[in-house]
């Protein structure tokens, strides 16, 4: 098989590579914290969950899938103990999610985990390296989606 440098050797690698490693990072010490069941796919529905809860039709437009797809990702959530599905005040017809006391807790020890991998982190580059990574970031993401 031939090699295709051209193919593996640009700025989404080192962007895929790097949010890969701080994943990992960020899965491996939610698991330590006693979250050992919470999957990246989980991830998915729970960031889209606000503190006052949010319909599951805004989660799945959110995301971008199906209302079933959401649904059923939801579903595995709540039988786990990581959200409580009510019914909607503002809509009879629409189910909120909101976290549940074990959702809150895993919420809150990703607040922690977040904290300390910026500080790893911190301990390679310099404030003014952070700073300056933080707006390439931002003018790489800004670029691409200008498409």
């Amino acid at each position: 098989m031939e090699d295709h440098p051209a193919l593996i050797d640009h700025v989404g690698v080192d962007l895929w590579q790097t949010s890969r490693a701080y994943e990992a990072a960020m899965y491996a010490a939610i698991a330590e914290a006693g979250f050992d069941d919470l999957t990246l796919a989980d991830s998915d529905v729970l960031v889209f969950v606000g503190p006052n809860g949010t319909r599951a039709s805004d989660i799945a437009k959110g995301r971008a899938i199906t209302k079933q797809a959401v649904q059923e990702q939801i579903a595995r959530l709540v039988k786990r103990g990581y959200l409580d599905v009510t019914p909607d005040p503002e809509d009879r017809r629409a189910k909120r999610v909101t976290l549940s006391a074990k959702g809150r807790a895993m919420a809150q020890a990703f607040v922690s985990i977040k904290e300390g991998l910026h500080a790893q982190v911190g301990q390679v580059l310099n404030e003014t390296e952070m700073a300056k990574l933080r707006e390439l970031l931002s003018k790489t993401r800004s670029a691409l989606s200008k498409g």
